[in-house]
């Protein structure tokens, strides 16, 4: 399988790039770094017309069967209206990431192809060998034998759903859909933000104070998104500190926010920016 890499948001070390790569190769995988990946432009990876460039020209280019991200941070809310929904449903090939690349999957949902929420360079170079890139391995054999993700996948996840909420929840079934809280409270009220109807909603988030993350799942509620989502998954909240000005602790409130709803609610599973970040199949 050919793979490209693009860094469509912040700056990262050749270094960290080069791990990554020597173990996507280790795979038997072909490996391309786009033009504009090693780039700095202030805290971005470049200018935004050239971080999106590499990802058009990944898109079109017919011997490129997944786009992967090098890194997250910020950037990729600025290059969304750069890449074109027709575009990347006629390529129907899959970006790969997490954090920050929440913006490009759910554009990627929009235009109804598959993505992955799943480790980047650093992880890949620095854990090859660990359980979550062990299973990374094993679905992208599965996507480059099939030409499609594994469906029972994301049952990971709702093995636990299943036990502690509403039973028969089924990965063949249900889409899962989310990502970064944060980047997904920024989607709100604009083109690119997903359906919720029927799906999933995986969340996670990083360095966030507890009363933000509050005010997320407040915004969530409000737009009647835990009336339309059949379960609910909360990754890792991490260095997301305990805020003895509010009254209950980031999970219990979480749980709080989303009781009236009656859906089953999954906390602490493994996603998210800590070693344990397992990958989940989005659309």
């Amino acid at each position: 399988m050919t793979i490209r890499i693009v860094s469509p948001a912040g700056s990262i070390r050749p270094k960290l790039v080069e791990g990554g790569v020597a173990t996507l190769r280790s795979w038997g995988h072909r490996v391309e770094v786009a033009p504009h990946a090693l780039d700095t432009y202030g805290r971005f990876a470049g200018y935004p017309q050239d971080r999106a460039q590499d990802l058009l020209d990944a898109l079109l280019d017919p011997q490129v069967d997944a786009v992967w991200a090098t890194r997250g941070g910020y950037g990729c809310m600025q290059i969304l209206d750069q890449i074109p929904l027709d575009l990347i449903r006629n390529a129907g090939k899959p970006i790969i990431g997490y954090s920050d690349i929440t913006a490009l999957h759910a554009l990627w949902f929009k235009a109804g192809v598959k993505s992955l929420h799943a480790q980047m360079m650093k992880h890949l170079g620095e854990n090859p060998t660990h359980r979550t890139t062990r299973t990374l391995k094993e679905v992208l054999a599965y996507y480059e034998s099939h030409k499609s993700f594994p469906p029972k996948h994301n049952n990971l996840f709702l093995k636990a759903l299943n036990e502690n909420g509403e039973a028969g929840l089924n990965a063949e079934e249900l889409v899962f859909v989310g990502g970064n809280l944060s980047v997904l409270s920024g989607l709100h009220g604009t083109p690119y933000d997903y359906d919720y109807r029927d799906k999933v909603l995986f969340i996670e988030d990083i360095s966030e104070s507890p009363y933000k993350i509050d005010r997320m799942m407040q915004q969530l509620k409000l737009m009647g998104v835990f009336g339309q989502i059949r379960a609910l998954v909360c990754g890792h909240f991490t260095n997301c500190d305990e805020d003895p000005q509010m009254p209950v602790k980031l999970w219990d409130n979480i749980r709080w926010i989303v009781s009236p709803f009656n859906i089953p609610v999954q906390m602490g599973a493994p996603i998210g920016h800590e070693l344990e970040n397992y990958p989940v199949i989005i659309g």
